[in-house]
């Protein structure tokens, strides 16, 4: 299955922090994948994610970096036109975390065009811990993550609640093998496959990590998730 082949046609402007119509939901998911189910999910996500939250730019632009070395800069020109998402980004300052999304879907089909879009998601996460790492805030503290999940998971989840406003995230350590991750973040489908990719990222090489579900309930605008991690 092939990522939509509509790229010649930008999308409209970021839609930022605005409300959106789920017709607008339903367009930007038919750029992302020609799966019907896969777009009915795209579009529910996007639609009702919460529009106040916010991520550092630390994130797109270690995106960009990642569909570059991979694809080429012109396919990630490309992408940023569908997302209507061409201004310049700073690392530090907040954007909509919902127009990183935008790109986000669109980077995980085109890297991992053969795998669901749940599947794609979780491998492109994976990325982000190593964004975040060599990110100048990254770099302060990685003296202080170490190697050792026991100590860097903690330190993830603090550093997560740095990047992304609005949510929030608890990391407690139940023994040198295993640690309890609850949070509050964006109601959406998926975000199981996003957290288990972010924490795969982490881990230190040949360390294997079993990720499981205690908890899942909507909290207002948030989903509440409670996370078993063991390795």
């Amino acid at each position: 299955m092939g990522m939509t082949q509509t790229h010649e046609e930008p999308a409209a402007p970021a839609w930022g922090e605005s409300k959106i119509t789920l017709a607008q939901a339903n367009e930007f998911a038919q750029r992302v994948t020609s799966l019907a189910a896969d777009r009915e999910i795209v579009a529910r996500n996007l639609f009702m994610f919460p529009p106040e939250l916010k991520t550092r730019g630390l994130f797109f632009e270690g995106l960009s970096r990642v569909v570059a070395e991979s694809k080429g800069p012109t396919a990630m020109a490309n992408l940023q036109a569908v997302a209507g998402l061409t201004q310049r980004t700073t690392a530090f300052r907040a954007y909509p975390h919902r127009d990183f999304y935008r790109l986000y879907y669109l980077a995980s089909r085109l890297l991992y065009p053969s795998a669901r879009l749940a599947e794609s998601t979780r491998l492109t996460a994976r990325t982000f811990f190593p964004i975040f790492r060599n990110s100048l805030l990254g770099r302060t503290m990685s003296a202080l993550m170490g190697d050792r999940p026991s100590t860097l998971l903690p330190l993830l989840a603090k550093s997560y609640n740095l990047s992304v406003e609005g949510n929030d995230h608890k990391a407690e350590l139940k023994s040198d093998h295993e640690l309890l991750w609850t949070c509050e973040v964006e109601p959406i489908d998926w975000y199981t496959e996003t957290f288990s990719g972010i924490v795969e990222g982490a881990m230190p090489a040949n360390t294997p990590v079993q990720i499981r579900v205690e908890e899942r309930a909507i909290a207002g605008t948030r989903a509440r998730y409670q996370f078993r991690l063991t390795w």
